[in-house]
């Protein structure tokens, strides 16, 4: 094998050859994974759940972190068991149940064929101010056609826009805190920069009826995370995938995590009322920044916005590329088609522009509708990642002694425990939905298998 640095004999011990090549160091894999969630991404649904929370967004971020976070552990041990392109469904097919894998895979290629298309459709949104006649399908072409063709191009084009963008949107968020700091400094907002309501208040949790708004917050702010797991999706594409999918998977969610807790607490302590102040909370973390840093800070927020948003949908459509390839190689779907790859750019170049096509869809699509789809999809699989190590590891393997009881058993059933929570956590239309998708997946398994007669397609198939 060439280009790579992956031990000898990787994928042919799963009956594959490498169709990519190597390329992606730790570091890469690490601003890959922050390009698909997006540093900013904190403000795009702010306003929906510090409405929702009455300030307690900080608190909401906090529940949504620990559950990523031992997913996220989940996540890189069976990157190295299994360091393979497909994610939830190639985990689960060889963890549990080629029947629960396909599945697995079906319920999490919600959220990976719609992440795509919600960016093109947040551009189209916070743009609109700032261009009243320009018509938000205009963007969203713009952003397909954009991300289309960096995709096509290979996965170090890809890398290249992600890091250069990332630089540009922790600068913006680095700039953004000075300005909160100066803010509070001169008797604005809390005037202070400890203030317990900031993270929780007993008064507010009685006023939104407890926990379970908190938790629902929790889990719209979920969509937040998406990124970490993504770097799964391109172990293929990783040098020394066994070590480094973990290590970036949890560089990641620790880094974002932080992040996003430390920066909405500074701006519920910016505007402690702003949740029952803003205009429009869909953009209310627009009028957040006017407030605080005027409105010129507020252009260039809606500039670095518009170039993330292009970072993260590339990321997104790279991800959900690879998670169709793997579908495809193994025959679940169509594997002339979902299987191909471009012979020079090495990349799943038909996914990719069904995905260009499937963007389109934001055009007609609501937010709501689009965030209910992609968190239903991420958190079922999600808990699935987590079982997968507890059968993996601590009944396939019988990792059960010592720290091993922690680490194959407690910690995943945590991560389960918490994801499951936030999932139940979810509105009724989102389950709707979500079901209405699963059910879809069931009737195509039914016919994949002939009603179940046979087994589907596994990963032992070869090449």
């Amino acid at each position: 094998m060439s280009n790579n640095s992956a031990p000898s004999g990787t994928l042919e011990r799963f009956g594959y050859e490498e169709s990519f090549k190597r390329t992606l160091s730790l570091g890469s894999l690490v601003f890959y994974g922050l390009a698909y969630l997006a540093p900013m991404s904190i403000f795009s649904v702010y306003g929906i759940v510090d409405g929702m929370t009455h300030g307690m967004v900080a608190l909401s971020y906090a529940i949504a972190t620990i559950a990523m976070l031992f997913t996220a552990y989940s996540y890189g041990k069976m990157a190295a068991a299994y360091p393979i392109a497909g994610s939830v469904y190639s985990y689960t097919q060889h963890a549990i149940n080629p029947y629960i894998g396909f599945l697995g895979g079906w319920s999490i290629l919600m959220d990976y064929l719609l992440l795509p298309m919600l960016n093109c459709l947040l551009i189209s949104l916070f743009l609109a101010p700032y261009f009243p006649n320009v018509p938000g399908w205009v963007w969203i072409l713009a952003y397909v056609g954009l991300s289309t063709i960096i995709n096509f191009f290979g996965i170090n084009v890809t890398a290249w826009v992600n890091n250069l963008v990332i630089i540009a949107q922790l600068v913006f968020v680095v700039a953004f805190v000075i300005f909160i700091a100066k803010w509070l400094a001169t008797g604005n907002g809390a005037a202070t920069f400890f203030d317990s309501k900031a993270l929780f208040s007993s008064a507010e949790l009685k006023a939104v009826g407890g926990w379970g708004t908190v938790i629902s917050g929790g889990s719209i702010l979920a969509l937040c995370f998406l990124g970490f797991d993504a770097i799964s999706t391109v172990t293929e594409e990783a040098k020394d995938p066994e070590k480094n999918i973990g290590r970036a998977t949890m560089i990641t969610c620790v880094g974002a995590g932080l992040l996003f807790i430390v920066l909405s607490y500074l701006m519920q302590l910016a505007w402690p009322m702003g949740w029952n102040e803003f205009k429009d909370p869909n953009t209310g973390a627009q009028e957040m920044i006017v407030l605080v840093a005027g409105s010129a800070m507020s252009y260039l927020f809606i500039a670095i916005y518009a170039i993330g948003g292009l970072a993260c949908t590339v990321a997104a459509q790279a991800s959900a590329a690879r998670i169709l390839f793997g579908m495809g190689r193994d025959g679940a779907l169509p594997k002339k088609f979902f299987g191909y790859v471009h012979p020079k750019y090495k990349v799943p170049t038909l996914n990719i522009f069904l995905l260009g096509v499937i963007c389109l869809t934001a055009i007609f699509m609501s937010l709501g509708v689009a965030v209910s789809l992609i968190n239903f999809g991420a958190l079922a699989g999600f808990v699935l990642v987590n079982l997968c190590v507890i059968m993996h590891y601590f009944i396939k393997q019988k990792r059960r002694g010592g720290f091993d009881i922690f680490r194959f058993l407690i910690a995943p059933l945590i991560g389960m425990a918490v994801c499951f929570t936030l999932w139940w956590g979810l509105d009724i239309n989102s389950k709707i939905l979500g079901f209405s998708w699963l059910a879809v997946g069931i009737v195509y398994l039914a016919f994949l298998t002939k009603f179940f007669k046979k087994l589907p397609p596994d990963m032992s198939m070869q090449e």
